[in-house]
């Protein structure tokens, strides 16, 4: 066979181009059992009187004669074997093999001596030996034959992949997408090598993809959200969700209507001993997976008592379950209870329910323990960075201390980095925190005088090394306490003013009666006072003279008590500060050092400077300057009997030793303080007010359209409007004031009157089934435009289930007149108008970022497309929802702005 194929360059074979042999693909072979202390230039025959074995390596052929003994074979270049005509068997080399073939050496021969015809077979096992070029792997060249890989190799690589990167593979080819969705058992070897063997097992009611996409994914999995930055999971109800949609697919047991609470019961007149049992008179609520929240946000599973294997006793506001969760047990017990089953039938389904939802919950307790205590990678790269980055800063030459280096915002970020720490990393951080040094060092001493250690640099320990007195801060106390005695007679039961304050009490009063006088929204009223009085002071050249902020007597300069003062004195007395408006004019202002855009936080005037105290004015850096209100104050308790209620004794902030800043960091609540430059107090910005809703309705021009004979179906006209706008980007009291509107249009055309309540109610069950996003909770529109009710009245500050605000209208309101569509506080029909408009703006502005985000993409491997772009590409504008339900009259001018 070999004798045939002797290996030339002039070969007619090869000058063709077709291949030299016709048999079998040739592999570089080794030996048998990988336990085997041979060769690996062997090739293996079946046992028998073999004579030679055959090395292929190329295009070579290469006969090595078989010794009975233990020496090596010896190796010629060319020649023939006379062996017998059994097939060879042929073993792939491994790496190992491939190694120590350069380590072998002939222990029977001196170095240097080849064996005869040796030369031309080294040359060809060299030759074959030699390593090609490592390829170097980027993300900009991936492999071209990856797809020639067979599934079974891809198994086992995706499989030391970390979920994450699998959740990324996913998306990149259909290929990936198939193998990743067919092979369950990828999923699981990449999270167990990425959290290890001792982690909680996939639960039942997920798959191993599910599991995965909950552990190491991100975004709302509400098909409809947009949100795709949500990383919190909701493990009690496997799943997701932003705090929107968690709320919306969450329900209290008191926020349930009154007849869908139902407490399980035994029937007394079947009742034995047999059926006693400890959960009887339970809620039908309390045999579903519960977990605590604050209203808004997923707060861990409620506790379980494992003793009693029940509930641990507490308040059931603190708790919420699914609403779809609780609608199919709802169903499951009223058919059981349809059968009229007997108490011990009923007994068996209470218990069999319990102890599986009893045993959830602890299985989900035991996860969210071994969840949260998961080790943090990156933790050690914390701690290490802030070690070197202290020691460095102690080097500088006055050295930094430890505290001034924790007051600088960049240090606090640079520690998130995960990486280790370089001198350039060093440099950089340095060149950022030098120009605020001065501050940070004021930082440091507000903290020593009032004794504050939060920083993470600074504790009680720390705080004894300092002599107070010796600070330069240090006076600003007595300063503060000689003020707060000369300005506070205003709070004493008989009150006094000294002569600047009186001055500028007069001025307060003209501005708010012209402001007042002006219109301006209640909304605006405290803030716009609060600067036209700045401006106003700024420009008069005759100025009374008085002890102003900084210890100095002569013109008087404005401070933040007098800001206060005017607040306090001036707006309270004309708004009452405990009704509804005073709700609004006084609880309504926003910090502009708080930038989150998924929570609106509003404050009182007082309130709102001291959480910026605590909160903003610890750290320094660019485009900080709360600092400036780092000022140390005493915390005596006042000397005076307070001529008014008073909720705080003691003052939390130094009003008195501060001076008034043309910019307060405070905004009304109808601005976004993330979307405006950062605060500084010397810089004027003019004021925006709140946009005055249009005076035209937003159904002017409109009828709504008709459904043949269903027009006077209520609830079903109801139900068509709520299906309509679901999925839309428009606020849920907005989506319940349209598809109100619509209903009662069509059902009473022209009418003065409603529909009686029962079908009303009736109707609402069929909005909660076709558009959740429609909360069906209100406060009461009655108390409110009244404005006799306590502003902290249940119904006034909070939005109430419409069952209990129906129960109020019955007991208040009905007997004067007012009819059930009133008592639920709903937009105008002017403010629809404004509402659409805004959602439509905020539609367009996501889907045009979201073009400009896949037009930057291109061709760029390296960026990959947004998880939520198909959600925002395919998002209703609220304009043809609307222009569905109630289409233009022909020949009808619309109002402004609905022809976009």
């Amino acid at each position: 066979m070999a004798g045939s194929q002797t290996p030339s360059g002039g070969d007619a074979s090869s000058k063709s181009g077709k291949q030299k042999y016709s048999s079998r693909p040739s592999f570089k072979v080794g030996y048998q059992s990988r336990h085997a202390p041979v060769s690996s230039r062997q090739l293996t025959l079946p046992q028998s009187s073999l004579q030679g074995k055959i090395n292929f390596l190329g295009s070579n052929i290469i006969a090595v004669d078989n010794f009975g003994g233990s020496g090596p074979p010896e190796v010629t270049g060319h020649g023939t074997s006379s062996g017998p005509s059994d097939p060879p068997t042929f073993v792939i080399n491994t790496p190992n093999n491939m190694k120590s073939r350069r380590k072998r050496r002939n222990p029977t021969r001196p170095r240097g001596l080849p064996k005869p015809n040796e030369a031309a077979g080294q040359q060809a096992f060299d030759g074959a030996s030699r390593k090609r070029p490592r390829p170097v792997f980027r993300a900009s060249r991936p492999l071209k034959n990856s797809d020639q890989i067979n599934s079974d190799v891809w198994q086992i690589i995706l499989g030391y992949c970390e979920p994450k990167q699998l959740l990324e593979a996913k998306t990149m080819s259909r290929e990936f997408y198939r193998l990743l969705s067919d092979r369950a058992g990828i999923w699981k070897e990449s999270r167990i090598n990425h959290f290890g063997p001792d982690m909680p097992e996939c639960p039942p009611s997920l798959t191993e993809q599910q599991y995965a996409y909950l552990l190491a994914g991100r975004g709302c999995q509400n098909p409809t959200c947009p949100r795709d930055q949500t990383f919190r999971v909701s493990w009690v109800f496997q799943a997701r969700l932003c705090s929107e949609c968690f709320k919306q697919k969450t329900i209290r047991v008191d926020d349930l209507p009154a007849h869908r609470r139902y407490l399980i019961v035994a029937d007394e007149s079947r009742f034995s001993p047999a059926d006693d049992s400890p959960l009887w008179r339970a809620f039908l609520s309390d045999l579903l997976p519960q977990a605590k929240s604050d209203g808004r946000r997923y707060g861990g599973p409620r506790a379980v008592d494992d003793a009693a294997n029940n509930w641990y006793r507490a308040n059931l506001r603190q708790f919420v379950f699914l609403k779809s969760a609780y609608q199919r047990l709802e169903s499951e017990y009223l058919e059981l209870r349809r059968s009229n089953p007997s108490n011990a039938v009923v007994k068996d389904w209470l218990e069999r329910t319990h102890q599986k939802t009893m045993k959830f919950m602890i299985e989900v307790a035991d996860f969210e323990n071994w969840y949260t205590n998961l080790p943090q990678p990156n933790q050690n790269f914390y701690q290490a960075r802030a070690d070197y980055f202290e020691e460095r800063a102690a080097q500088l030459s006055p050295p930094m201390e430890r505290p001034v280096l924790w007051n600088m915002a960049a240090f606090r970020r640079v520690l998130k980095v995960q990486t280790r720490p370089t001198e350039r990393s060093w440099q950089m951080l340095k060149d950022k925190i030098l120009p605020y040094r001065t501050q940070a060092e004021q930082v440091h001493e507000y903290h020593i005088l009032m004794r504050i250690t939060s920083p993470p640099g600074l504790t009680y320990a720390d705080l004894s090394l300092y002599d107070p007195q010796s600070l330069p801060s240090a006076p600003m106390l007595e300063r503060f306490k000689r003020l707060k005695q000369r300005r506070s007679g205003r709070k004493r039961l008989l009150p006094s003013f000294v002569p600047e304050q009186e001055f500028v009490l007069a001025l307060a009063n003209k501005e708010l009666d012209r402001c007042m006088e002006a219109g301006v929204a209640d909304e605006d009223l405290l803030l716009l006072t609060l600067k036209n009085v700045f401006d106003t002071y700024a420009q008069l050249k005759d100025r009374p003279t008085g002890l102003n902020f900084d210890g100095t007597r002569g013109p008087y300069c404005l401070s933040l008590d007098d800001a206060r003062m005017i607040v306090e004195d001036v707006i309270e007395t004309k708004v009452d500060r405990l009704s509804q408006r005073g709700s609004i004019v006084f609880s309504n202002l926003r910090c502009r050092g708080c930038r989150r855009r998924d929570f609106t936080k509003t404050w009182h005037f007082t309130d709102a400077f001291e959480h910026i105290l605590k909160a903003h004015a610890s750290l320094v850096g660019e485009g900080m300057e709360f600092w400036q209100f780092a000022v140390p104050f005493t915390r005596d308790k006042p000397e005076w009997f307070p001529g008014r209620p008073e909720h705080k004794s003691e003052d939390q902030f130094p009003w008195y030793t501060l001076p008034w800043p043309r910019c307060l960091p405070l905004v009304p609540v109808h601005q976004e303080p993330w979307k405006l430059d950062d605060w500084h107090p010397a810089v004027t910005q003019p004021f925006v007010q709140l946009e005055k809703p249009p005076t035209i309705s937003a159904f002017e021009g409109r009828r709504p359209r008709p459904r043949s004979f269903y027009d006077a179906d209520f609830v079903g006209n109801i139900r068509f409007a709520a299906q309509t706008l679901k999925g839309v980007w428009l606020d849920e009291l907005c989506q319940m004031k349209i598809a109100l509107k619509y209903a009662m249009a069509l059902c009473l055309p022209g009418s003065l009157t409603e529909p009686p309540v029962e079908i009303f109610t009736r109707g609402l069950a069929e909005i909660e089934l076709v558009n959740p996003a429609i909360d069906l909770q209100f406060r009461c529109g009655i108390c409110i435009q009244e404005g006799k009710v306590h502003h902290n009245a249940r119904q006034v500050k909070y939005r109430i289930p419409i069952g209990d605000l129906l129960t109020h209208w019955e007991e208040k309101h009905k007997e004067c007149g007012f009819g059930w569509s009133e008592v639920m506080h709903l937009p105008s029909d002017s403010e629809v108008l404004l509402l659409i408009n805004k959602a439509d703006e905020k539609v367009q502005e996501e889907k045009e970022e979201a073009r400009q985000r896949e037009a930057s993409q291109g061709d760029n491997i390296r960026k990959r497309p947004k998880l939520k772009n198909s959600v925002v590409m395919h998002a209703r504008m609220a304009r043809d929802a609307f222009d569905e339900l109630f289409p233009p009259v022909s020949g009808s001018l619309l109002p402004t702005r609905m022809e976009m």
